[in-house]
């Protein structure tokens, strides 16, 4: 799996509840024309660890392959949004990274159960 990875701010001068507004009625709907976009993921920061970088949000856009990723980016060329749909002046952003995906499920191992309850 291949995933367009993100990092951003709100751009100053719009609120957080404009910015989601934006992204959900507006950005996503355009996002999900996209030939090849398997998923998106919103991560929303809610704390920051160290020091360093901040971000009101990184997100993740999944394709199958780069092959899918490349051609996503051919047709988005072919297809521009209207500048009032883009995230141009609503979304600052701070990274856009390609990222070959890995995952590792720890819920089937052995001990993920007794570990997670001793958690709580």
């Amino acid at each position: 799996m291949i995933k367009a990875v993100l990092g951003y701010n709100i751009e100053p001068g719009m609120t957080e509840i404009a910015y989601d507004h934006w992204l959900r009625n507006i950005h996503v709907p355009d996002l999900k024309k996209i030939p090849g976009l398997r998923r998106i993921v919103f991560n929303t920061v809610k704390k920051k660890i160290r020091d360093g970088l901040n971000f009101y949000r990184i997100a993740e856009l999944h394709f199958d392959t780069l092959a899918h990723y490349e051609a996503a980016v051919v047709w988005r060329l072919k297809h521009p949004v209207s500048a009032g749909r883009a995230p141009e002046g609503k979304t600052d952003f701070q990274f856009y990274l390609l990222c070959e995906s890995e995952q590792i499920d720890i819920s089937d191992a052995p001990d993920a159960k007794k570990n997670h309850e001793d958690l709580i």
